[in-house]
């Protein structure tokens, strides 16, 4: 049934950028992809605008690295990178409102944009430091271009920004014994100039927000955010000496770019200004940035926290003192931008922790994890979709098992959600035609649909996926349960119609699933609507695939019964169970 909303609300979703120096990984679809599709298919369900806007995270040191190791120039790989993500996107279901890139000359304008304000109202500083200079390739050296050992954990494949064994944040002189990776020559540090972002200055009304705005953040990302404000904000640099990337915009500053840690947050804002404009309607994305009742979601892994916790909204606030200046205003116009109101500050973070794999994060750029392409060509997405939910690492680190996908496989989409769908579609082909017999909701089946809707939807938009999931098993146990008592092939023995209202109930549950996994499983949800031989439904997601916009404000999170008497398609099996296989032998038996 489709309902309209009237109390439509707007979301607005920032999902972290991944670097465009190869395709995603695992650790990717556990830390923000999946989860954030599910949160975004819903809300679009519901009825509430949304935006959600993404793109290929395309300057910085680990871009040139592997464009380096590869012989190949930075563009090249980003383009490379770029249109393999997006395939893999697209193979997984996951829809964006605006999935672009930070080399686009609209992103470049916005950072730019940002860096003079912040510039002019005096959050930005030159200070001289020392930074490690390759004397051989006579370059500066970016914090992934040093290597050494942790000075915490002493590992000896550590980075000049962090420590992939211990997670530690670092800088390149916290190092042991610190080398190039571009030489065989030990880095000397030599003086530079860069631009700092003061964040001590910032800090009390950082503070102050956090404390006002972090209820509905989760309670580790809320006390990971107050013990960096408690250990006190110090200026952070902004500028890098880089040929690749956005440029200073400053006169001579030509020779350095903008750092990426503030350049790519920007890019929330500068994707949905791009969007508003494939909208033909420039101006559009101030709806979200700038309407006080939009909800902005961050969704980003662990490691990205204080970026989106701390630093972009320290961006913010500073870049909001513009709207109180008419000169600043008039003069740092962002694209499309008509309304005088300041920019959107986070309403939540929902960040998960880390995906381990054989006790290490996975990382792309230390070679550690496990090969998506591979999954993906093997696996059936929704099966993807549906174990990287499940086993969301919400609140603690998760260490990955093909033990734990290959049973979340058997044990619950084919033994719960599968088997009873296809045991009540093959059922009611076999002994009824395959037509849905005459029958009434019962008060327990309707009881249990519909709570069912409430909980998962509440638990959605809590942003517990993990919970939600088990919701929905849950009906499914109901489901089960209640064929396995009404026990339909002993009662058409003997009394067919009350053998056709336990299908025709069953029936309904089915139905009711397949909305119910619509945002989890979009690919098992339409073979179901095939099955059920519904036609003509409007479904938001589908037009959002389909056109690249969404027209209708409508509810269509609920429950509508199939009439009786319709005519179903015969049913094919959902999900296919997998057995033990290689992935197993020598890295998790046991």
């Amino acid at each position: 049934m489709q309902v309209t909303n009237n109390k439509q609300e707007k979301i607005f979703i920032g999902v972290s950028w991944p670097y465009a120096n190869g395709n995603i990984h695992l650790g990717h679809l556990a830390g923000q992809n999946v989860v954030t599709d599910v949160f975004a298919r819903y809300h679009r369900l519901k009825g509430n605008s949304v935006l959600m806007v993404s793109g290929s995270d395309s300057h910085g040191a680990p871009i040139l690295t592997k464009a380096e190791e590869r012989g190949i120039p930075p563009e090249q790989l980003v383009e490379e990178s770029h249109a393999k993500i997006v395939e893999t996107f697209k193979k997984l279901g996951f829809l964006y409102e605006n999935y672009t890139k930070t080399t686009t000359e609209n992103h470049k304008i916005v950072v730019q944009n940002i860096f003079n304000v912040l510039n002019e109202l005096g959050y930005l500083e030159v200070k001289e430091t020392e930074q490690y200079y390759d004397g051989k390739v006579k370059r500066f050296l970016p914090d992934r271009y040093v290597k050494g050992t942790c000075p915490n954990c002493k590992a000896t494949n550590a980075r000049g920004d962090e420590c992939p064994e211990c997670g530690a944040y670092l800088n390149p002189t916290d190092l042991i014994d610190p080398y190039s990776t571009l030489s065989d020559a030990k880095p000397k540090l030599k003086k530079t100039k860069h631009f700092y972002l003061n964040l001590s200055k910032l800090q009390p009304e950082i503070s102050k927000w956090v404390k006002a705005s972090d209820k509905p953040w989760r309670k580790w990302v809320r006390e990971f955010t107050r013990g960096w404000l408690k250990q006190g904000l110090e200026p952070r640099a902004v500028t890098r000496d880089l040929t690749f990337g956005v440029k200073v915009p400053i006169e001579g500053w030509e020779d350095k770019v903008i750092y990426v840690w503030i350049e790519a947050v920007v890019g929330y804002l500068s994707a949905a200004i791009e969007w508003a404009e494939k909208q033909g309607s420039p101006s559009l994305w101030e709806s979200f940035w700038k309407d006080e009742s939009a909800k902005h979601y961050y969704f980003v892994a662990g490691g990205n926290v204080p970026f989106h916790t701390v630093m972009w909204p320290a961006e913010i606030v500073a870049y909001n003192e513009k709207y109180g200046n008419s000169e600043l205003r008039e003069k740092y116009k962002l694209p499309g931008e008509t309304s005088s109101k300041p920019l959107n500050l986070p309403f939540d973070v929902p960040a998960n922790k880390m995906l381990l794999y054989k006790g290490k994060k996975m990382s792309k750029g230390d070679g550690t994890g496990i090969n998506l392409d591979a999954v993906i060509d093997k696996y059936n997405p929704d099966l993807l979709r549906y174990f990287f939910v499940r086993y969301a690492p919400e609140n603690h680190d998760r260490e990955y098992t093909w033990k734990d996908f290959i049973d979340s496989n058997n044990n619950e989409l084919v033994a719960n959600i599968g088997n009873f769908i296809n045991r009540v579609l093959t059922f009611t082909e076999n002994k009824f035609d395959g037509v849905v017999p005459e029958g009434y909701l019962e008060d327990d089946v309707r009881e249990a649909i519909q709570s069912t809707f409430k909980k998962v939807g509440k638990s959605i938009e809590a942003c517990k996926f993990v919970q939600s999931i088990e919701y929905i098993l849950e009906l499914g146990k109901f489901a089960n349960k209640y064929f396995n008592d009404q026990a339909p092939w002993e009662r058409i023995k003997s009394d067919k119609e009350i053998a056709g209202n336990t299908i025709y109930n069953n029936v309904q549950i089915v139905n009711a699933l397949r909305t119910l996994i619509k945002p989890y499983l979009p690919f098992a949800s339409r073979n179901i609507s095939t099955f059920l031989n519904i036609k003509d439904e409007y479904d938001q997601n589908e037009e959002l695939e389909a056109n690249g916009y969404v027209s209708k404000v409508v509810n269509n999170w609920n429950f509508t019964e199939i009439p009786a008497g319709t005519k179903l398609n015969k049913a094919n099996i959902l999900f296919e169970k997998l057995e033990y296989g290689d992935e197993l032998k020598g890295v998790d038996e046991g």
